[in-house]
């Protein structure tokens, strides 16, 4: 038996606060501007997202030197 890592990813909903005249500017800025804005602090799980990143297995050889 052997200890294998494998990728996974999962997803968090979570809120950010922009100053906009509405809704839709609020929108337009965020595209404009997500990667400037600080991840939110509270968040939570979005149920059923746990996954595996990639089943490839050259993919998953990368993380694992012994394979």
């Amino acid at each position: 038996m052997k200890t294998i890592k494998l990728p996974v990813t999962w997803e968090v909903c979570g809120f950010v606060e922009v100053e906009a005249y509405d809704i839709e500017s609020a929108i337009e800025l965020f595209n404009e501007t997500s990667d400037h804005i600080p991840l939110p602090q509270e968040f939570d799980y979005v149920g059923g997202s746990f996954a595996l990143t990639s089943d490839e297995h050259e993919f998953i050889k990368r993380y694992n030197e012994s394979l």
